[in-house]
């Protein structure tokens, strides 16, 4: 878990030290720097999808996380907060190319639907892909997942590499 540094109230006369400027300049900056929580995942393989059958998206592989609130083995289609606050959240989903349907994301927050986005099908030539950008706030322990739902008639998949899911910390309120 991130710790998110908390402003210093400096008082009248207060005596300016090398650790007092430590703590509260340098450890804040370091945060906002380097320090908070992001995780950038993607799927290193194909993911099949069925016909009009939603799944989470299984995120197997890991750019990076800082804050640890994703594992590629127990739950791997969950980002996990370990620190509370606003996020950032961008999920992307690249489908093969396949003609026919429309293709679904949707972003959940521990389980409940909060954001969908539906695609209608490209010619057979041509990838499809699904983007969502949103704010979501993340208490500690709640979870998101990004779902996909595809409905050509066919079982297709989402391109290894080309779908992702990223969570940057904004602020705690």
């Amino acid at each position: 878990m991130a710790t998110v540094p908390v402003p210093r109230t400096w008082t009248v006369g207060e005596l300016l030290t090398a650790s007092k400027m430590n703590a509260d300049v340098r450890n804040g900056l370091n945060f906002l720097l380097s320090g908070k929580p992001l995780a950038i995942l993607t799927r290193s393989s194909i993911q099949n999808f069925n016909h009009n059958t939603p799944a989470p998206v299984t995120w197997n592989s890991e750019v990076i996380d800082r804050d640890g609130g994703h594992d590629n083995v127990t739950n791997p289609t969950r980002y996990t907060a370990q620190t509370a606050g606003w996020y950032n959240v961008t999920a992307m989903l690249n489908w093969v190319n396949f003609a026919g349907g429309s293709r679904y994301l949707g972003l959940n927050r521990s389980g409940a639907a909060v954001y969908t986005e539906a695609r209608g099908a490209s010619p057979a030539s041509y990838p499809s892909v699904n983007l969502l950008a949103v704010p979501i706030f993340l208490s500690l322990g709640d979870y998101v997942t990004a779902e996909g739902m595809q409905d050509s008639g066919s079982t297709i998949n989402i391109q290894p590499g080309f779908s992702q899911l990223t969570l940057e910390w904004v602020s705690t309120a």
